[in-house]
């Protein structure tokens, strides 16, 4: 069950404080002021996954900072990656800095001193933080403190289903179980892989939560299976595998991912009235007849005799 902390309930002459100690110097170990002249506002949502720690983070626009004191006190051994959600942010280290906006993400390493300026449109600011250790980031990609600080770009499809999953994880009412946990430091170690012109390296069990969370996001138009596997930079026979080593098939999981959403469509009361044959169009699936028959082979009723029930 993920940790939420709002400033949302504090007085607006105790929010500073509120969000300094609870927020900035408890879970992160940086201090913090204001940017401007915006009232100091806040949101936190954290949850551990493995030897991992993500975090959904938005705040009115704030530096946050982690001198030498606070690197020392805080004892930390890991890297960060932020993905910019709303606003923008302004990150320096060592040397290196980089302004990034939705769409990029920016590594840094928590063993060294670094500032972070959040700041956007309508005074706010959204990222999703992943902190995984230094030990297995530094194993996978050695070169990855060169590449602190500066903008990596979260525009291909991989990409995009890595801040997908991270943001689906931190959203998710209960923690999935230990052995569905995903790896989120072969993710981030894929992203930098993909940054600097490399392949993702990700193992098949790995590959399959991506393409699950891109396929789900946008179930009425999967593309075919060869189109997806040049996306996700496998051949077709290792796109194949991916499915057969969960017994099933792609075909077979795009249907189970578009019955499953009929069925949920279904059972919303606020949709009780749209045609059964126009929420089976909603779900990709070619026509009424497909569908229904589709369904009752899975649940054993019809959409029709199903929706009753409901109501």
């Amino acid at each position: 069950m993920p940790i939420s902390v709002s400033t949302d309930p504090i007085r607006p002459t105790e929010r500073t404080a509120y969000w300094t100690e609870a927020i900035c110097r408890s879970f992160a170990n940086v201090e913090t002021r204001p940017l401007g002249s915006a009232i100091v506002s806040g949101h936190f949502e954290f949850v551990e996954i493995g030897n991992a720690k993500l975090v959904r983070f938005d705040s009115s626009p704030q530096c946050y900072t982690r001198d030498a004191r606070l690197v020392s006190r805080a004892g930390s051994d890991e890297f960060m990656f932020d993905f910019q959600r709303r606003g923008r942010s302004a990150m320096a280290q060592a040397g290196n800095e980089g302004t990034i906006g939705p769409g990029y993400g920016v590594l840094y390493d928590a063993r060294r001193p670094f500032e972070d300026r959040l700041f956007g449109p309508e005074q706010r600011a959204e990222v999703l933080i992943a902190t995984v250790p230094a030990a297995s980031l530094l194993q996978s990609v050695p070169e990855a403190e060169r590449l602190c600080a500066k903008p990596i770009p979260l525009s291909g499809t991989v990409a995009r289903s890595i801040a997908a999953l991270v943001r689906d994880v931190i959203s998710s009412s209960s923690a999935p179980a230990k052995q569905d946990e995903p790896d989120i430091a072969a993710y981030l170690s894929a992203l930098l892989r993909l940054a600097v012109g490399g392949d993702h390296q990700l193992t098949r069990p790995g590959l399959f939560g991506l393409i699950d969370i891109h396929l789900r996001a946008d179930i009425t138009s999967a593309r075919p299976a060869p189109a997806l596997a040049a996306e996700f930079g496998v051949s077709e026979r290792t796109f194949h595998r991916i499915f057969a080593d969960r017994a099933t098939t792609f075909e077979r999981h795009v249907l189970h991912l578009r019955v499953e959403l009929f069925k949920d469509l279904l059972r919303q009361p606020s949709l009780a009235t749209v045609p059964i044959a126009r929420l089976a169009h909603q779900c990709g699936f070619a026509d009424a007849a497909h569908a229904t028959r589709t369904f009752k082979n899975r649940f054993g009723a019809t959409p029709r005799d199903f929706r009753a029930r409901g109501a």
